[in-house]
């Protein structure tokens, strides 16, 4: 998927290699279900925000990336994400300090449920949800990446000035933009990926590192206008955290050329994947090894589908 013929990006951003994503079977009820509950729950601060959100379609990103996911799981790793999505645009207009004090009480709700009380439509929604996911076992390590990712809002040296490198940028920006999480649902969505084992995992590492730089800065050049405004907005939480801006500052170049610079790495990216997949599971590996590296694949061209279709970066 290249995006419509009218996409800002269009010129900028050449076809991925990787083959077309698709959507969960079950997208439209999943869907439906998760952001009816969001949009009821949620306390919007204006009507303006809560039509924006519904207009996004960011239940696509998940659908997407987690097309052979189990339905009932598929639809919780959806509400994880987009609640991620909500506390996101929600930290981004509050000081460090704020944010710090939230993110303190979902850890509390998380380790000790039964002795911490909820006191907030946030506190409340996460507790509920924090309850879906521990009926399922091995759900625990996608609950704490979720909350090391919310924690990266409460960091005081957030942004390109505080970030000496790309490679420093990329360590951070895997945890900010919740690729840990993305990893552990692929394992946790698809059944048939239960019996993968931490050898398997480790063997898998390496192409999931990759397709994590990819997703991340590939979001990283769909969102950098979006990103800039929050930043100006001089608010500690709006605080510019992007790739493009990272790469203009160390290589001293503009925005629109680390931009450029950026896509390229992102393209490279899939050539490297795929030279990857080939060298460490070849086509006579076990069938789980083989479902699991399409599965990182597309987590990649999937998040890919969502950035050209939805209007959250327009």
């Amino acid at each position: 998927m290249h995006g419509a013929p009218t996409h800002p990006l269009k010129s900028i951003i050449p076809p991925s290699i990787l083959s077309e994503a698709v959507l969960h079977p079950d997208h439209e009820n999943i869907d439906r279900d998760v952001m009816t509950y969001l949009v009821n729950t949620w306390e919007w601060p204006s009507e303006k925000h809560k039509k924006a959100f519904v207009s996004w379609n960011l239940s696509e990103v998940v659908l997407f990336m987690f097309p052979t996911g189990e339905t009932e799981r598929a639809k919780l790793a959806c509400e994880l994400l987009l609640l991620g999505f909500l506390m996101d645009d929600h930290f981004d207009k509050n000081t460090l300090s704020a944010n710090a004090s939230i993110v303190s009480s979902l850890h509390s709700l998380l380790s000790s449920p039964t002795t911490s009380t909820p006191q907030t439509t946030i506190d409340t929604m996460h507790a509920t949800l924090f309850a879906k996911f521990s009926a399922y076992p091995n759900s625990a390590p996608i609950l704490e990446a979720y909350l090391d990712m919310l924690d990266c809002h409460c960091i005081p040296s957030r942004g390109p000035s505080s970030l000496s490198s790309l490679k420093e940028y990329l360590k951070f920006r895997e945890t900010d933009v919740g690729m840990p999480i993305c990893v552990e649902l692929l394992y946790w969505t698809d059944p048939s990926l239960s019996s993968i084992t931490a050898q398997d995992r480790q063997l898998l590492r390496p192409m999931e590192k990759v397709a994590n730089y990819h997703v991340s800065i590939l979001n990283d050049v769909f969102s950098f206008e979006r990103e800039w405004k929050a930043a100006e907005s001089n608010n500690e939480g709006g605080a510019l955290v992007n790739g493009v801006a990272v790469l203009a500052e160390e290589a001293n170049i503009s925005l629109m050329a680390a931009r450029g610079l950026c896509v390229a790495l992102v393209r490279a990216w899939e050539v490297e994947f795929l030279k990857l997949a080939e060298e460490v599971v070849p086509v006579d590996a076990e069938a789980r090894l083989r479902r699991a590296v399409e599965g990182i694949k597309r987590r990649m061209s999937g998040a890919e589908a969502f950035s050209w279709r939805t209007r959250r970066y327009l």
